[in-house]
Formats: structure tokens, sequence, C-alpha cells
């Protein structure tokens, strides 16, 4: 297990804090605890996350797509790009749109319709 703190100043500009940077480093492992904390220093504004981790090896990413034949794999990585631009629209990390193993879950199911989907 392994841990790493941010600080992320407030940007009056945008009004906002600027998350990117620990969206970034949350996309490729699995966090077991977030403890976030909000501070003021010299009168400006921060953000400070203290983050418990693990890595995701890099060889698990296949394994969740073993079982499927070529144009599922096809459909997957279809499904990865659309994950992909849905989570940079929303400012999210990809897994909080959807993991890996529940894109592979929804093509082994092939739901023909929402309500379908809804069912399962």
């Amino acid at each position: 297990m392994s841990i790493k703190n941010f600080t992320i100043p407030f940007e009056a500009g945008k009004e906002s804090f600027i998350e990117e940077e620990i969206n970034k480093f949350c996309l490729n492992k699995k966090i077991n605890r977030m403890e976030p904390q909000f501070f003021i220093n010299d009168k400006r504004a921060y953000w400070t996350v203290f983050v418990e981790y693990e890595e995701i090896l890099e060889n698990e990413k296949p394994q969740t797509q073993t079982a499927l034949n070529e144009p599922e794999k096809l459909l997957y990585k279809r499904l990865a790009q659309w994950r992909k631009s849905k989570a940079e629209s929303e400012g999210v990390p990809v897994y909080i749109v959807s993991t890996n193993s529940e894109l592979v879950e929804l093509i082994q199911k092939a739901p023909k319709s929402l309500e379908t989907m809804r069912i399962n």
C-alpha cells in the first residue's frame, strides 16, 4: 500500500480547485482511502488530499478482456473510448463512469435495450 498527498490551490480566475492532477493520478490506481482537508495559508485557500492507494498492475488490464472474442474486443475498445470522453466531459476519472470489468460484463450480457440493462 502506498500514500500520496496533494495540495491544490484555489484558482480565483476559475472560481474552483483544479483537480486534474489528482484525477490523472487516480486513473490507474485502486484508491483505498481519501481524506480531504481545507486550509488557508497567507490568505490563499487550499485543498489537500491524502490518498492511500494500490498500484493496478498493467498485466491485470488484459485479463478482464480474455473472455472476449474479436468482435467483442472491438466493442470493448469503442466503449472504452466513449467512457474516456464521458469522463473528460464530466471531469472525473474513467473508473467513475465504469470499470473495465463492468464494460466486459455489459458486452457479455449483450442487452438489447436500455430497459433490459436496467433489469439486469
